[in-house]
C-alpha cells in the first residue's frame, strides 16, 4: 500500500541524521533502504519511519548498543525485512532469518539450578514475551486493539488453578499507593517515563487496558500491555531456579 506522505519530499531530504547514533538502526539502515520502504506500509498501515522512530530520537548510549526500531506488527518483520533482518542478525549474534528459535518447556530438561548459594543469589526469576497473533504490537495497536489483548489474557488466566490462581488488578483505577507499593515490591513494571517507551508510542493512552495478573502466592505473574501483550513472569526468593523455571512453564502450558 502506498504512503503518499512521501510525495512532496525525496528519501535523501527526509532520510534522518544519523552520524552520532550508537544503535543497531543506525548502523543498518541505509539511504538505499530507506529509499525502498519509505513509500510502503503494512497492511496495519505501519510505516518504516514509525519503526525508526524511537532510534532517531534516541541515539544511544557510547559504550552500549541499543536496538533502535519497533516492529508495529507481525508483518513489519516482512515489509521491512531489508532493515529488521540486519538488525536482528546483529542484536542476536548471528542469528539469521533462516534460523529457527528452539523453544523447550520441558522442566525435566533443566541441569543444576536448584542449590545456588543464598548469600550469593537472593532471588531467581524467569521470563518471556507473549504476543496475541492478529493483533497489532503495542507501538501501533489501538485502543481497541489493547483492550481485546487484555480481555483475551484475562479469560485465559481466569482458568487457572491450584497454586497458580489468582486475579487481575488493572491500572485503570488502582490507587497511586497501590501502584507505588507493587513496583516498589518489583511485582509491577514502572510508570511510563522511558524516552524508549514514549517515543516508541507505547505508552499511548495510559494507562488504559495495562495492569498485572498474579496469583496468590505472588510468586506468579502476568504484566499486560506495557511493552509486549503480555510478559510472563516466574519467581521467587532464593536460588532454586528449578522451582521457579518449573511454575513458569506449567503457567505458559496451561494458560
Amino acid at each position: 500500500m502506498p504512503n503518499t506522505n512521501t510525495a512532496r519530499y525525496t528519501a535523501a531530504e527526509e532520510f534522518p541524521d544519523l552520524s552520532k547514533h550508537n544503535n543497531h538502526m543506525s548502523k543498518c539502515l541505509t539511504e538505499e533502504i530507506y529509499k525502498k520502504t519509505r513509500a510502503v506500509q503494512t497492511p496495519n498501515g505501519y510505516t518504516i519511519d514509525q519503526a525508526i522512530q524511537t532510534g532517531v530520537d534516541n541515539p544511544g548510549h557510547p559504550f552500549i548498543m541499543t536496538v533502535g526500531c519497533v516492529a508495529g506488527d507481525e508483518e513489519s518483520y516482512d515489509v521491512f525485512a531489508d532493515l529488521f533482518d540486519p538488525v536482528i542478525e546483529a542484536r542476536h549474534n548471528g542469528y539469521k532469518k533462516t534460523d529457527m528459535h528452539k523453544t523447550d518447556i520441558d522442566p525435566s530438561h533443566l541441569k543444576g539450578g536448584n542449590n545456588m548459594d543464598p548469600k550469593y543469589v537472593l532471588s531467581s526469576r524467569v521470563r518471556t514475551g507473549r504476543s496475541i497473533r492478529g493483533l497489532c504490537l503495542p507501538p501501533h495497536c489501538t485502543r481497541a486493539e489493547r483492550r481485546k489483548v487484555e480481555q483475551i489474557s484475562c479469560e485465559a488466566l481466569a482458568k487457572l488453578d491450584g497454586d497458580l490462581k489468582g486475579k487481575y488488578y488493572p491500572l485503570k483505577g488502582m490507587s497511586e499507593e497501590h501502584q507505588d507499593q507493587l513496583i516498589a515490591d518489583h511485582f509491577l513494571f514502572d510508570k511510563p517515563v522511558s524516552p524508549l517507551l514514549l517515543a516508541s508510542n507505547m505508552a499511548r493512552d495510559w494507562p488504559d487496558a495495562r495492569g498485572i495478573w498474579h496469583n496468590d502466592k505472588k510468586n506468579f505473574l502476568v504484566w499486560i500491555n506495557e511493552e509486549d501483550h503480555l510478559r510472563v513472569i516466574s519467581m521467587q526468593k532464593g536460588g532454586n531456579i528449578n522451582e521457579v523455571f518449573a511454575r513458569w512453564c506449567k503457567g505458559l502450558q496451561l494458560g
